[in-house]
């Protein structure tokens, strides 16, 4: 059992892309809107809290259910169920954000964009970093001769899992891995529409507060077909291709409504 080389490479390229996509991003945000570095660190803080730990408890909860063996059984249940949870806790965060922590900055549309980048750009961080880094790890692992003594500490049951995650991991082309960094610059062109459409329903409110649950369906929408085209295609490009697409129609979406909604308002912070 090897690693290639390549391959290691490539995991280590995605691991920097986890790094650079968030600090470039605000840099690049910050001085093009004008937003503050506040409304980034709690995009930040919206994407562990709302994602990362209360989604993925409740995850826990109903997916060891009876009821997660149901919704696991049928693709397009399975489907709609992890797209509307992904839009209902994201985009709570996001309102809930801009109603109390962020209440006082929304004068400076420019946060929109800056509240964005912390959102997009922390889930790019933890999952490129953490999980190829969790690879990476595997990867060495495996060099060294350690495969054995790893499989040796798990339960029989796991064993053949655990056997076949390895081998997928040496079968996969060294380039494919870095078709994890697209797919997390498509994540971040959609986090930033769907912040510039919460943003515009809090900020505006009335009726413009529909945008807010638009932007649950928007979510539901786009992360619902990608898992189900993925399943029924099976073509990583061909999926790539499509969350590539959904994220620049959503962000055209939210530009427009954006921009409509300022006019006459004021200079657009963007």
């Amino acid at each position: 059992m090897h690693v290639s080389t390549a391959s290691i490479v490539m995991i280590c390229a995605a691991m920097a892309a986890g790094i650079l996509i968030p600090v470039l991003l605000f840099l690049f945000v910050r001085k093009k809107s004008g937003g503050s570095a506040k409304a980034f660190l709690v995009g930040c803080g919206v994407m562990f809290l709302f994602v990362m730990t209360l989604e993925s408890a409740l995850h826990s909860l109903i997916l060891t259910s009876p009821a997660g063996t149901v919704i696991q059984g049928n693709l397009w249940l399975y489907g709609l169920y992890g797209g509307f949870m992904a839009g209902l806790f994201e985009e709570t965060g996001r309102f809930l954000a801009f109603r109390t922590v962020l209440r006082k900055q929304m004068d400076n549309d420019g946060n929109a964009w800056t509240y964005g980048a912390g959102h997009g750009g922390f889930e790019a961080f933890s999952i490129l970093f953490f999980n190829m880094l969790n690879t990476l790890i595997y990867a060495m692992t495996v060099n060294a001769g350690g495969y054995e003594q790893m499989a040796a500490l798990l339960p029989q049951d796991q064993k053949a899992v655990f056997a076949e995650s390895i081998q997928t991991l040496i079968d996969t082309p060294a380039p494919m891995y870095l078709l994890s960094i697209l797919e997390r610059c498509s994540a971040v062109i959609l986090q930033m529409a769907l912040s510039l459409l919460v943003w515009t329903a809090v900020k505006r409110g009335g009726k413009k507060l529909l945008y807010y649950p638009l932007a649950i369906l928007l979510h539901m929408l786009t992360d619902s077909v990608m898992m189900i085209f993925n399943e029924l295609v099976g073509n990583v490009f061909l999926t790539e291709g499509l969350v590539l697409i959904e994220a620049v129609f959503v962000m055209a979406f939210a530009l427009w409504r954006w921009k409509e909604e300022r006019m006459g308002t004021g200079r657009l912070a963007a």
